[in-house]
Parts: C-alpha cells; sequence; structure tokens
C-alpha cells in the first residue's frame, strides 16, 4: 500500500477513534456494544454454506461501490436489508463480508448490550452512529439483534410498546433522510416475531435475506474451512483424516456456530492433554464425536436453566 494511502487510512482510524470516544464520554462506555472496522478482513470465501445469501449479498456490495449504476436507471440504491434465521448461522460474518467485498468501512452495533446500557438514550446515540457513518465515507452499518429495539427485554408490555415506537420512529426518520450511496444499513435477527414492520417498511430494511441452518454438505464445508483455518493459525497438522460420513449425521440441525464449539472442544481437550503428558496425537474423527457428545450435553442443561427447569 502507498504510504499517502496508508497515511489517509491511518487519520481515518484515529478520527473514528476519536470520534467514537467523545460518544463513550457523552453516553457511556461503548466497549462490547459498537465496534468498528476500516478493514473488515472477513470475506464470503470464508463462511462455509449459505450459497444464495451470499450470492445476494455480492449484489449489495456491488450497489453500495457502484450507486452509479442504479442511478443509470432512474432509482436510488438500497438503503438497507434485513438478515434473518436461527441464531448461530452466520449473520453477523456475512454482514462483515458484506462490507469487506464493498471495500466499506464496517460498523457493528450490539442493540441487545446497547439498549439493556442506554435504554431511552439509545435513540439519540442510534442518530449519532448513522451521522458519522454516513460522513465517513462508504460504510456498512450492522444492527445487531435488532428485535431488541421492542425492548420487551427491559420494559413491561404497554411501556416496551410505546418506548419502542418512539425509538423506532426516531431510527425510521433517520433512514429516510440517508443517502444510500454512502451507507448500507443491515438488521439481524433471530426473531421476526419481534420486530416493529415500520423496521422493513418500503425504503427502509425493505430487502429481507433468509439465512439458514446449514444442510450436511454445508457442514462439511463449514467443518473444513475451521480446520484448515485453525490449522494454518498453528503452523501444523493439527487432524487425521476425518470420516465425514460418521461426522456428518450426528450433526444434524446444528449451526456454524454450533461446529466451531465442537471444533474448540476437541481442540482444548488436546491442549490440555499436551499440558499433562507433554504431547497429545492429533484430532481423530473419535474426538469430535466425543467433543460432540459433550457440547449436546451442555447444550441440553443451557436449554433446562433457559426454560426454568433448575430454578
Amino acid at each position: 500500500m502507498a504510504p499517502a494511502v496508508d497515511n489517509l487510512e491511518w487519520a481515518l482510524q484515529r478520527r473514528l477513534e476519536d470520534v467514537f470516544a467523545k460518544l463513550g464520554e457523552k453516553y457511556g462506555d461503548l466497549t462490547g456494544r459498537v465496534e468498528m472496522a476500516i478493514h473488515p478482513t472477513v470475506t464470503f470465501e470464508e463462511i462455509g454454506g449459505l450459497a444464495q445469501a451470499k450470492e445476494t449479498l455480492r449484489g449489495f456490495a456491488t450497489a453500495l461501490s457502484t450507486p452509479e449504476r442504479y442511478r443509470e436507471w432512474g432509482i436510488a440504491p438500497p438503503k438497507g436489508l434485513l438478515l434473518y434465521g436461527p441464531p448461530g448461522t452466520g449473520k453477523a460474518m456475512l454482514a462483515r463480508a458484506l462490507a469487506s467485498a464493498a471495500e466499506a468501512i464496517f460498523y457493528h452495533l450490539k442493540l441487545m448490550n446497547l439498549t439493556s446500557k442506554f435504554a431511552a438514550n439509545t435513540a439519540e446515540l442510534l442518530q449519532e452512529v448513522l451521522r458519522i457513518a454516513v460522513g465517513e465515507g462508504r460504510g456498512v452499518l450492522l444492527l445487531d439483534e435488532v428485535d431488541a429495539l421492542s425492548l420487551d427485554h427491559l420494559l413491561p408490555p404497554p411501556q416496551a410498546r410505546e418506548a419502542s415506537a418512539r425509538l423506532i420512529a426516531a431510527l425510521g426518520e433517520k433512514l429516510d433522510a440517508m443517502d444510500p450511496s454512502r451507507l448500507l444499513v443491515v438488521g439481524a435477527t433471530s426473531r421476526t416475531d419481534a420486530l416493529d414492520p415500520a423496521l422493513v417498511a418500503p425504503g427502509r430494511l425493505d430487502h429481507l435475506v433468509e439465512v439458514t441452518l446449514p444442510d450436511a454438505a454445508a457442514q462439511r464445508e463449514i467443518l473444513e474451512l475451521m480446520r484448515a483455518r485453525t490449522e494454518k493459525n498453528a503452523g501444523r497438522a493439527l487432524f487425521e483424516t476425518l470420516d465425514y460420513r460418521t461426522i456428518l449425521p450426528m450433526m444434524g440441525g446444528m449451526s456454524g456456530a454450533d461446529i466451531k464449539e465442537i471444533l474448540r472442544r476437541a481442540l482444548e481437550a488436546k491442549v490440555r492433554q499436551t499440558v499433562r503428558d507433554g504431547s497429545a496425537p492429533l484430532v481423530t474423527t473419535t474426538d469430535l464425536l466425543e467433543a460432540m457428545e459433550g457440547y449436546k450435553r451442555v447444550r441440553s442443561v443451557v436449554e433446562k436453566i433457559r426454560y426454568g427447569q433448575y430454578l
């Protein structure tokens, strides 16, 4: 990269860090609630499965990088889209890859954390972030867990509906006035039942993209990509040849996040064995199946806790 470009990007990074630091001083600590990446590194090629969703989002990347194509046909580029599907299916990764493909700044707003912290001030904070993002050039802004704008996790139903209506009205006004050639807003949710219809009204998050659980072929692709990534990080082979005919039938209904956790547990067992014995053999099919069984037991307990069966 040329030194002049390097300096410009360094200046942009510093300016945005200063701006968000000042926002933090005004509203409170934004750590873990608002994140920003000048150069998001995730690419569509690093995401397993989701062929249709990835193809759709590549089109949105083109819309953001070449908005003049839309003007040639007398229309404006899209302002926003909604990624919806079960938890752990890669919605945030897709949004990050979209920003990477469009060579755009990536802003990640974790709305469950934001609304829990700032409550009544969330609307003002969202408007500030949108204003900043639009002013800094091409960007993708992810409203993660956008269903949190319903505020039903904070307030009783009548108060939640009233406060949420005001919050979404303020956000909607900002979206309506936004220049779509500079910023694309991406909502992500696993709870479409909790969304206010005003969010997906025409001209807002009006393009819906389903992000599904992976089938067996996609699960294998996800597992192979994660395996390659961990071996690259380690600089050596970590796995023996895996028997996918045995592994995949046991992974029915599992998301990419589930597979990532199973892989991590199998590798974590090897770390403990190395500490205990001084070395450990490569990860085998049996190791993965054992990690999977342990993960399923933990997930079962978590579900029982969630529904009050351990209280």
